[in-house]
């Protein structure tokens, strides 16, 4: 089977975009969320970590049991995903700025504009927000699993600025479709071609997988 064939195979069958695919054994729920977040520091003034660096970091370094988590580039960045390779932290949004004021500059317009002016579909000239044309993209453990550890799950975390403006944030995880087993067969053409965690997970409801991958302290 053609990685190409496998890859339209999960996506269509098994990653949970809110259509129905006509299956019966799908569930009637979607089970990929899209959140809301707020993030600030205004509860920790004063804290060591606060005034040695003027960053707290308010949500822990994690990866998502998700295939993709999709994250619309906020005004206030503050997200940051690790790169092993360099072993330090990199901020996505900032390099998404970057990118912005370069081409604002390269096009002779003003680099320090917040936002650029856009048609609608009805042609309709509309004033939309730098961040709008960003998203940042980010495999999940789920990703991780049928890759065969080809595509590892991002470590990510939030930091923010003590006392600064809060981050709004309003990521989509695409997670797997419930109601749906994992048939390593199916997707990867040979029962040999799979990694030993994907021949344990063969058979089992993609909720189950999901379940199985979550922090013990999440099952309590």
């Amino acid at each position: 089977i053609r990685a190409s064939e496998t890859a339209a195979l999960l996506a269509r069958e098994l990653m949970d975009d809110g259509r129905s695919i006509g299956s019966g054994n799908e569930g009637s729920v979607s089970m990929s969320p899209h959140r809301m977040c707020r993030y600030s520091d205004m509860k920790r003034e004063g804290s060591e970590k606060s005034r040695n660096t003027g960053l707290s970091e308010i949500f822990g370094a994690h990866t998502d049991t998700s295939f993709i988590t999709a994250v619309p580039v906020a005004a206030v960045s503050g997200l940051e995903v690790f790169d092993e390779e360099a072993e330090c932290w990199f901020r996505p949004e900032l390099r998404a700025r970057e990118h912005w004021e370069n081409e604002m500059e390269d096009n002779d317009e003003d680099s320090t504009a917040l936002t650029e002016k856009v048609a609608s579909g009805d042609g309709e000239e509309l004033e939309m927000p730098w961040h709008c044309r960003y998203v940042v993209l980010m495999p999940g453990e789920l990703m991780q699993l049928v890759t065969r550890n080809e595509v590892p799950a991002v470590v990510h975390r939030v930091v923010a600025v003590t006392n600064g403006k809060a981050r709004l944030s309003c990521p989509v995880l695409l997670r797997a479709r419930s109601g749906m087993k994992m048939d390593t067969e199916k997707y990867l053409g040979k029962s040999e071609m799979a990694a030993p965690m994907l021949k344990e997970c063969n058979g089992m409801l993609m909720q189950e997988i999901h379940d199985k991958m979550q922090p013990s302290s999440f099952k309590k």
